[in-house]
């Protein structure tokens, strides 16, 4: 057979690998250009006053979503693809912890504001979306792990595109105002969480009475802590000790950085699937991977942060004159919690959390000494807070890589002494 026969068959392989990373890629960048156009409005319409609060409505709710469920989850769905149903018990306390979560935090709303009191009553309202945060857990954890990538990606519009053309039609409208923003934010949550519930069903009909995923969930939940806790705290810190301006600025910032990271959490979320279907998945996948990844998120970081310098002050006014310094470091730690996710992800698949536990949590201590030295010093603001999240995010990877180094040379022996035939597994240190 010729080159000229093969070449289409490459091509339709290689797109149909592409694909689902591009499709991802796409929704993220596609709300990015949409957060461009919105952002400015919201800035106009709202204010950094105003978008802080914005922010801060949701921030504790961001927060207990991830803590509160301790990792069950994520634990049920893998036990459910792995053993063709899950623990019953463990999907009915899953339910269970969103419904007293929720409770907790409507009762709590007044403090968890810092006594701002539109504030407290959009905590309260928006307790719904914690109530259905841990099946919707469930359904998006399941959707990743059979690689049905299109209705996860339904979630992610959901949240990602929609309040963004809802904010640009308000705008355009005149009709955009705190409480309509709000409503609109609540709107994209809401039924992200509906896509997140229908699919969970299937996992819940198959339930049945066998031990709860403990041991797996309770290791991995405390090994990614920091995943969840400082990328949310850092807006709760926020909101409760500095300005709500300051808080917009950050916020502002955080939505850019995470957006520069759009290609890579792509690749990150279609290598989980991959991982789940096989027990084996090579070093130099990841290898290649993370190389890719890291070119990715060079190269968005650094066209957004140069935009950002240049147009700054005519897309977002003058309030948010303060957005740069924090916006180049919370892309610097966004291009590393990439790299982390994208070994989460391959341990989780594997159902290890090997290396990962003592990283995670130096790291979240990192975090929060800086976060604390600069509250207690007075100096909390978008740019210290930023600097404090990437404190966090280098104490990890250096840890990690660390740790992976030390565990070189017994792996190796390992390697020698079954003649050399033994691959490196998914959860393995070297990897």
């Amino acid at each position: 057979m010729s080159w000229l026969t093969t070449v289409p068959t490459h091509t339709r392989r290689l797109w149909g690998r592409g694909r689902p990373v591009l499709a991802l890629a796409g929704v993220t960048y596609a709300g990015l250009a949409l957060s461009v156009i919105s952002a400015p409005m919201l800035a106009t319409a709202l204010g950094a006053s105003g978008r802080g609060q914005l922010a801060a409505a949701f921030a504790v709710i961001q927060v207990l979503g991830f803590v509160a469920f301790v990792g069950l989850p994520r634990g049920v769905a893998v036990q459910d693809h792995r053993e063709a149903s899950a623990s019953r018990a463990a999907v009915v306390l899953v339910g269970a912890i969103g419904l007293l979560s929720a409770s907790a935090c409507f009762l709590a709303a007044e403090q968890l504001a810092g006594g701002v009191p539109w504030v407290a009553d959009a905590i309260r309202i928006s307790t719904a979306v914690l109530a259905l945060a841990g099946v919707y857990q469930i359904g998006v954890e399941r959707l990743l792990l059979t690689s049905r990538l299109s209705i996860y990606n339904l979630s992610r519009i959901c949240n990602v595109v929609l309040p963004s053309v809802g904010y640009i039609v308000a705008f355009l409208a005149g009709a955009l105002t705190l409480e309509l923003a709000f409503v609109i934010s609540l709107s994209g949550q809401l039924l992200a969480s509906i896509v997140g519930v229908v699919s969970s069903f299937g996992v819940v009909a198959r339930s049945s009475r066998k031990r709860a995923p403990w041991r797996f969930s309770l290791s991995m939940w405390s090994s990614t802590v920091v995943d969840g806790v400082a990328w949310r705290m850092d807006q709760v810190v926020l909101a409760m000790f500095a300005s709500s301006a300051t808080l917009g600025v950050y916020a502002v910032a955080s939505t850019i950085a995470s957006a520069s990271g759009g290609l890579t959490q792509a690749i990150n979320t279609v290598l989980y699937g991959r991982f789940a279907a096989t027990a084996h998945d090579g070093a130099g996948l990841t290898r290649r991977s993370r190389a890719i990844a890291l070119a990715s998120s060079l190269i968005a970081s650094t066209a957004m942060i140069v935009a950002m310098g240049l147009w700054h002050e005519a897309l977002l006014g003058p309030t948010f004159d303060g957005v740069m310094a924090p916006l180049v470091l919370l892309c610097i730690a966004q291009s590393l919690n990439d790299q982390w996710q994208l070994q989460v992800y391959r341990q989780a698949a594997a159902q290890t959390s090997a290396g990962l536990t003592a990283p995670s949590w130096i790291g979240l201590a990192a975090f929060g000494v800086v976060a604390i030295g600069f509250t207690a010093a007075g100096q909390l603001d978008a740019t210290t807070m930023a600097l404090a999240v990437l404190s966090g995010a280098v104490v990890r990877i250096a840890l990690r890589l660390a740790l992976q180094r030390s565990a070189a040379p017994r792996l190796a022996e390992a390697r020698v002494g079954a003649g050399g035939a033994t691959a490196s597994s998914p959860g393995s240190p070297e990897d």
